[in-house]
């Protein structure tokens, strides 16, 4: 069983929306933010695969950190450490792109509303991402 300290690694995740500029629409990144997650190897559990589940995601993410609230879509870097500026910013290329992109997305939230501990279900971007 995963523990609170055991089986951690680094996770940076981030939030894109979107702004109008003109008649262009802009990603807008947030700030990345540094959490310590338990990071899963395979996608389900062996509960879910015994009874036939097949998850419709990569990995999963256990936190126990009962304030992290993200929603689908979100991104993370899980096996990549993005490039973060003195101000916390991400260093985007001359197409708006974080300059190393996030090889992780929130594809489905695994919470109950009650208990110490959240997954979340995260799916590997594709190729078209590099």
């Amino acid at each position: 069983m995963r523990g609170l300290v055991r089986q951690k690694q680094k996770v940076y995740w981030s939030r894109i929306s979107e702004k109008t500029q003109g008649l262009d629409r802009i990603k807008v990144y947030e700030k990345p933010v540094l959490y310590s997650f338990s990071v899963s190897s395979t996608a389900g559990t062996p509960e879910e695969i015994a009874a036939g589940i097949v998850p419709d995601y990569d990995r999963y993410i256990t936190s126990f950190n009962r304030n992290f609230h993200p929603q689908e879509a979100d991104i993370f870097w899980i096996d990549r450490i993005p490039q973060i500026s003195e101000d916390g910013n991400l260093i985007l290329d001359e197409n708006g792109e974080p300059t190393v992109l996030p090889d992780y997305t929130l594809k489905k939230i695994l919470d109950t509303q009650k208990g110490n501990i959240a997954r979340y279900g995260i799916s590997k971007k594709g190729n078209e991402d590099g």
